[in-house]
């Protein structure tokens, strides 16, 4: 039985698998931390430089750079589609300090945490 697909609220999403659209849903309805994580990592391999492989497995410790092949360009398109998605600002001081999986993450989490308690 297959699953039917989510409707799309975001173009920019409209690439990713079901799942991802359903954890931004639940990230957009319930401020679910975890659904925006589940967001990260896929645009993280979405976005990443092709090598020709097939997609690698990621984990927190996994490097942007030196494990994926990103580099300064990549990650600004990472980061710009993001910051779009999710409607926040990555200031370059901040990005600077991204290493890995986990760093990219929790960046983008406390931004939006940031970003709730203000509104």
């Amino acid at each position: 039985m297959s699953q039917s697909r989510p409707a799309v609220e975001n173009a920019a999403l409209a690439r990713f698998p079901a799942e991802v659209l359903d954890a931004f849903q639940r990230y957009r309805t319930h401020g679910d931390a975890a659904a925006v994580e589940a967001v990260v990592i896929a645009a993280v391999v979405d976005y990443r430089p092709r090598s020709g492989g097939a997609a690698p497995v990621v984990e927190d410790g996994t490097r942007l750079l030196e494990d994926l092949g990103y580099d300064s360009v990549s990650v600004a398109e990472l980061v710009f589609f993001l910051e779009d998605l999710f409607d926040l600002t990555i200031a370059n001081e901040e990005i600077r300090d991204v290493r890995t999986l986990a760093d990219l993450r929790a960046c983008v989490v406390r931004k939006l945490e940031s970003k709730n308690r203000k509104a």
